[in-house]
């Protein structure tokens, strides 16, 4: 596993006000791919198989009022053009921390020749104050941001 850093301009800033009017304006958050892994193995008969791993953080002030976050992934690719989405790609389910492991991006593996991958999709973020009867998410508490993650270095 190699940690990837990424510079401030492959970092996903997002202003959640613009989004949903309740919130102040100033309250961002942004995505930040802190690890990258790239596992593969040949099985018994030859056949290759193998996961990329993206370990993103999410960073900001739009956060502090936020009890769970998700990712939702709906494209990824390799700089060849290679699809990296899953045939089978698993629940997005909801984490409490901002940079837990329930936030993971799974993927296919890229291309032996790839140097970097870009993956999209959407970040919800559970707000209980905006339906304070609910004690799970619901479409008025939950705000959903669009992502979009260039060039993340592969290791």
């Amino acid at each position: 596993m190699r940690s990837v850093l990424l510079p401030a301009a492959a970092c996903l800033l997002v202003a959640l006000g613009a989004l949903a009017p309740p919130l102040a304006a100033e309250e961002t958050f942004r995505i930040v791919v802190d690890s990258v892994a790239d596992s593969r193995a040949l099985s018994a008969s030859n056949d290759p198989s193998g996961r990329l791993t993206l370990m993103p953080k999410l960073e900001g002030d739009g956060l502090a009022e936020a009890k769970a976050f998700r990712l939702r992934v709906t494209a990824a690719s390799d700089d060849t053009g290679r699809s990296l989405l899953p045939d089978e790609p698993g629940p997005a389910n909801w984490e409490e921390n901002a940079s837990g492991e329930g936030l993971w991006i799974h993927l296919s593996s890229p291309a032996r020749g790839a140097a970097t991958v870009t993956v999209s999709g959407t970040v919800d973020l559970w707000m209980p104050k905006r339906d304070a009867k609910s004690s799970v998410p619901t479409k008025k508490s939950t705000v959903s941001v669009p992502f979009e993650l260039k060039g993340v270095p592969l290791p």
